[in-house]
């Protein structure tokens, strides 16, 4: 085969995938993972502590800055990398995907009561990176490397107990309720298999036995996060031997807060907190947002920040023999203080409820309705809130015999709970195989973090001699044959060159 037809082969298996990974992310915004928006790190599990290079060593180990410039190419530039990643314990493959594909619809009464019942205890986990520039330049290792990027994040965790459950999904008709006050003034029984015209008539709900929110929710977790970040990172050579070599880097991070909540109990305190922008919309009732320190109003064509922080990252690697490679990082070290539209419920009695609760599985439009005035908690305005970043320690070895081939692992340890971390230890294994040297192909599992265990496939095109990679990648290949707990997922990366 001529080189010329080698290369519109090439071309051709790339439109292919690109325009099926698109189709995929057209079916929603959703959410990607422990390589942040490093896409070629996706297909083999999110392993990557030893084996990124260049900008995408930011927000993972620095370190790998100061190593020698792959290709020999000193310049490495990228725009939009990104990936997501949406799972579920609750849903079948089949639901979710039609939940994202219609949007809000509204549930029947019968379909409430099945979607509460599949949420309580179980897991709901998304994520979002993308990376909307990535630059490292890498001169010599004398000098070292340097990075800059700025990137999106944005992850949302859930598990809901029985009785939160309920109320969210059923609002007013949830069991917890005990009476109903119907819109012509009547009182009733809250009582299973009320017809659909007096369904229609409720305005609220009330309890003659409330309880606590910190005992409502007290086996429940609700969190989000999303901010956007500007990482500048360096990584240098600190020891250097034959058979040696020990690298060390930082990197420096400036947050600027979009959206937070986290809702939580713990020994019987009540924990939450909410600061989201104003483009949200939503409405915590106007004598609230009037009496609120904090309160700020939409202004121009994008999201305006409620939050600004600042985060260091810490990593240090090591090559043996220019085969084993190990590596360590302390990620996400630092705060962000949340100063516009911060709200904390207190933990008061629930009494009444006027809301008829979720109206599909789109969880985070729904959740909408737990911070709005007509929803479960009772917010009061608060100056700002400072929350620690969701710090975490992560180590890796990898092992590459030869240039065709190489296996690693990594371990990702939470150090904290705050809003955005993993919930618990994540362990992804992953190699790559490269056949030719334009063409790798990458696999593994993972398991662990806020989803289940995962089985990923990723391929990576280098053209003109390392000059310009594509690649695409799925966190899951299971879920294209399985029905259960899905993990829809894509990582995609177009516009990645080396010079």
């Amino acid at each position: 085969m001529t080189k010329l037809a080698e290369l519109k082969d090439i071309k051709m298996v790339m439109r292919i995938l690109v325009f099926t990974i698109l189709l995929t992310m057209g079916w929603s915004i959703s959410y990607g993972q422990s390589e942040m928006s490093a896409f070629t790190a996706t297909g083999r599990a999110g392993t990557a502590t030893t084996f990124v290079t260049d900008y995408q060593s930011m927000g993972i180990n620095p370190a790998n800055l100061g190593w020698k410039a792959k290709n020999e190419k000193m310049i490495s530039f990228g725009l939009l990398e990104g990936g997501f990643s949406m799972y579920s314990e609750a849903l079948a493959k089949s639901e979710l995907v039609a939940s994202l594909k219609t949007g809000n619809t509204e549930f029947t009464t019968a379909e409430k009561i099945k979607a509460a019942e599949e949420f309580t205890q179980t897991d709901l986990s998304m994520n979002f990176d993308l990376q909307w520039i990535g630059i490292g330049v890498q001169p010599s290792k004398k000098v070292g490397g340097f990075a800059f990027g700025v990137k999106e994040r944005f992850q949302w965790f859930s598990n809901f107990g029985e009785t939160l459950s309920q109320i969210l999904f059923l609002g007013y008709q949830a069991d917890y309720f005990t009476k109903l006050i119907l819109n012509d003034g009547d009182t009733i029984d809250n009582i299973s298999d009320l017809p659909d015209t007096t369904i229609a008539k409720i305005v609220k709900g009330y309890s003659d036995l409330p309880k606590k929110f910190s005992d409502i929710i007290d086996d429940s977790r609700m969190s989000m996060s999303w901010y956007r970040e500007f990482n500048l990172s360096y990584g240098r050579v600190i020891i250097d031997k034959d058979k040696f070599s020990l690298y060390g880097g930082i990197g420096l991070k400036y947050l600027s807060g979009m959206a937070m909540f986290d809702i939580s109990a713990t020994n019987g305190d009540l924990e939450a907190f909410s600061a989201v922008t104003p483009a949200f919309g939503i409405n915590y009732g106007d004598s609230v947002a009037d009496d609120n320190p904090s309160t700020v109003t939409s202004s121009g064509l994008f999201p305006k920040a409620v939050g600004t922080g600042f985060g260091f990252d810490i990593g240090f690697s090591a090559i043996l023999v220019e085969k084993l490679k190990i590596g360590i990082a302390l990620n996400d070290i630092g705060s962000i203080t949340w100063n516009g539209n911060v709200y904390k419920a207190s933990d008061d009695k629930l009494v009444d409820m006027t809301s008829a609760g979720f109206a599909s599985y789109n969880i985070i439009k729904e959740s909408e309705d737990i911070m709005g005035d007509s929803g479960v908690f009772n917010w009061s305005g608060v100056h700002e809130k400072k929350v620690s970043l969701p710090t975490n320690l992560r180590f890796g070895a990898s092992f590459m015999p030869n240039e065709k081939f190489e296996a690693g692992f990594d371990l990702i340890l939470p150090l904290n709970k705050v809003a955005g971390n993993y919930q618990k230890v994540l362990l992804g294994v992953g190699l790559d195989v490269i056949p030719v040297p334009w063409f790798k192909v990458s696999t593994g599992f993972s398991v662990g973090g806020n989803y289940g265990f995962n089985l990923p496939l990723g391929l990576l095109f280098s053209l003109g001699e390392g000059t310009w990679e594509v690649g695409v990648a799925s966190r899951d290949i299971i879920t294209f044959f399985s029905k259960n707990s899905p993990t829809l997922s894509a990582s995609v990366g177009l516009l990645r060159f080396r010079f």
